[in-house]
Order: C-alpha cells, then sequence, then structure tokens
C-alpha cells in the first residue's frame, strides 16, 4: 500500500511538472539605443572622426521553453538576432576632408535565460542573456587598416513585461549590455570603442504548442 500511494504521489508530482512545461516559437523586432559621441582616430597622415549615424530596426526569432514551479516560472530561449547600423564616417587629410556613409550588419546568436512572477494574465520577468558572435557584414572598406575583432560572446541583462492570452505571448523587455558598443573596431592595431554601452528595446511575439 505505501509502494502504491508512493508511486501515485510520484506520477502526480510528474505529471504536475510536465504540465507546467511549455515550449514554442518566437519573433519580433528590436530598437538600439547606441552612442552620441563618436570616435576621433588619429592616424598616420589622416585624422578620422567615427559616429553613428542611425541603426535601423533590428529582428529576432527562435525557439523558448517555459518551466512554471511554485509561481515561479524560468524561461530559456534561443534567438538568432541580426541589426544594422550605419555610420558617418570623415576622413581629414591635407587635400581635405571625404565623407562617406557605410553600413555594417551584425548577426548573433542570443540565449537569454528569464525568471519572473506571473499574475493572472501578465508577466514581470528579468534575467540574463548572452550573444554569441555568428557574423558580420560591412561596407567599411575603404578605412585605411581598418579590421573586426569581434568578441566570441558578450553579456547583458533583460528586464520587462509579458501578457499571456490563450496560445499567444507577448513581451516588451529592455536589454543592457556589459561592453560598449564597436569594441570589434581596430584600425592599425589599435582597438576602438563607442563611450556607451549599448541598450535595446524589444517587442516580442510568441506562440505557444
Amino acid at each position: 500500500m505505501k509502494h502504491f500511494i508512493f508511486s501515485t504521489l510520484a506520477f502526480l508530482l510528474c505529471t504536475s511538472l510536465f504540465s507546467q512545461i511549455e515550449f514554442g516559437l518566437k519573433a519580433g523586432l528590436s530598437s538600439y539605443d547606441l552612442a552620441k559621441d563618436g570616435i576621433v582616430i588619429n592616424t598616420a597622415g589622416n585624422n578620422i572622426e567615427w559616429n553613428i549615424k542611425n541603426s535601423g530596426y533590428g529582428h529576432h526569432f527562435g525557439i523558448y521553453s517555459r518551466l512554471t514551479l511554485l509561481g515561479v516560472f524560468v524561461e530559456p530561449a534561443l534567438l538568432f538576432n541580426s541589426n544594422t547600423v550605419n555610420y558617418d564616417i570623415k576622413t581629414y587629410s591635407e587635400s581635405g576632408v571625404f565623407n562617406t556613409i557605410r553600413k555594417e550588419k551584425y548577426n548573433n546568436m542570443d540565449i537569454p535565460v528569464i525568471a519572473g512572477i506571473k499574475l493572472g494574465v501578465l508577466r514581470f520577468q528579468g534575467g540574463v542573456v548572452g550573444h554569441l558572435f555568428i557574423n558580420s557584414i560591412s561596407d567599411v572598406v575603404d578605412v585605411k587598416g581598418y579590421e573586426q575583432r569581434f568578441k566570441k560572446a558578450t553579456y547583458g541583462w533583460q528586464a520587462g513585461t509579458g501578457l499571456d492570452i490563450w496560445k499567444l505571448r507577448m513581451d516588451l523587455m529592455f536589454e543592457g549590455n556589459l561592453n560598449k558598443f564597436g569594441d570589434h573596431i581596430n584600425i592599425g592595431g589599435n582597438n576602438y570603442a563607442f563611450a556607451k554601452t549599448p541598450s535595446r528595446l524589444m517587442l516580442t511575439m510568441g506562440y505557444k504548442f
């Protein structure tokens, strides 16, 4: 009898836990807030002023899972993230000032791990995120000595709120990062970066399987 009761309780517990696990898809858009101050680079014979002109809307998509236990949920995800930045580059030389607009596109695999509580249909959540660099596409080819030296991984944090209606999932999240934007810029063997760490606002829609 004791074995039966134990087995029944274990089965109910496993069933209950499993019922609190969900999987699904997510996709959304993001808007970057980047540094307003530029980089001044002194090279042999030239001075370069490197500014951010604007950044396009980024997009992300991927899969997520959510485990809920005792009113608290943990939600890891695997999201492909792509964003584009336009640079305004001025080169000062003896022959004059040359101004060019150049674009770079960055692709990363984001791994956020979010935890929070759910009150009715609303969620309040926060956590950490890792960005794994995949590749980039750059038009910055006419700056002498320019190289891209990306870190394999960078890290940040996220906080925000969410809404669950039926099988639909909506998230509005703010993200901050620990690394300064542009720290991949290397000219003549010297590393440069903008003064500000990047942040972004993300709107994401999801669907629960």
